[in-house]
């Protein structure tokens, strides 16, 4: 066996062994959170600023329960850069690249309403339970990145991994409290007594290993390039493993040699506050 073919071989079964670590995700999750259906839609600026190096600007919206509801307008910035290219590693058309790059991303968060289930009435069989109304929260986000990318023939295979924190600012909204009342006596009539008052959501840190791997190919003769990915957080300030899990497959399409655009299916499978849920989005990029 070749150096290039005993390359090849080692990064399959390191492949096959990432992939498989994927998996469990779909499990790890709560079941009660339901599924939403969501468009998301992403604007790309680049601009390079030498030959390793290129300044990126985004602008992003993500609606939910189909457009109904806007959950997120983001806007951010990154510095790419491009660490080191090994051109045909161990012979053949194979090569690998390095890159690295580090963002900031200020995100206006939408949080929906949300009912709390409270004491249970065996009596008339009904649940005393809260309602927290819908309010917006400010996040900012700061995140390093790397990324391994290995081109072998016409696929591109990379795997990313992205440290990220995120600080939440503090909120207030309205929760009201529906509780079950009896009413003139023992024959007397069970009613639904409602009260409201503030509600303070007090300010959250998130510090989350981002790690995502991703598979391309290039068609020959075509400007068409379908791409597939699976993508794990775990967070790192609290120990609770796995708490999102995103699938991503779709196709991008090269306009001219500064345009292209992309459309995708997206499932994202949450544990925490956000909601699960599919999606389809749309990206436009213009790279200068």
């Amino acid at each position: 066996m070749n150096t290039s073919s005993r390359i090849k071989t080692i990064l399959s079964k390191a492949l096959l062994a990432v992939a498989i670590s994927f998996a469990p995700a779909c499990n790890i999750v709560a079941q009660e959170a339901s599924d939403e259906f969501g468009v998301w839609g992403t604007f790309e600026f680049s601009k390079k600023v030498n030959k390793k190096t290129k300044f990126v600007i985004d602008a992003e919206v993500r609606s939910i329960e189909a457009v109904s509801n806007i959950e997120r307008i983001a806007v951010g910035a990154k510095l790419d850069y491009k660490i080191k290219e090994w051109k045909e590693l161990g012979g053949g058309d194979s090569q690998v690249e390095l890159k690295t790059n580090i963002g900031y991303c200020f995100i206006y968060g939408h949080n929906l309403s949300e009912k709390s289930l409270k004491d249970y009435n065996e009596d008339i069989n009904e649940y005393d339970y809260n309602i927290d109304g819908a309010y917006w929260t400010n996040r900012n986000r700061v995140y390093l990145t790397l990324t391994g990318e290995y081109k072998v023939g016409r696929f591109e295979i990379s795997l990313r991994e992205r440290l990220q924190y995120t600080h939440t600012g503090s909120a207030t909204t309205e929760e009201t409290k529906y509780r079950w009342e009896k009413k003139g006596g023992y024959k007397g009539e069970w009613v639904c007594n409602e009260e409201s008052e503030p509600e303070f959501k007090e300010a959250k840190n998130n510090l989350s290993l981002r790690s995502r791997l991703s598979v391309k190919y290039d068609i020959p003769n075509c400007k068409i390039t379908p791409f597939a990915s699976a993508e794990l957080y775990t967070r790192l300030d609290k120990w609770q493993a796995f708490d999102k899990a995103r699938y991503r497959a779709g196709a991008s399409y090269k306009i001219n040699k500064d345009n292209s655009i992309s459309l995708y299916y997206l499932y994202q499978d949450v544990s925490g506050n956000d909601p699960s849920g599919h999606a389809i989005g749309l990206e436009y990029s213009i790279d200068l």
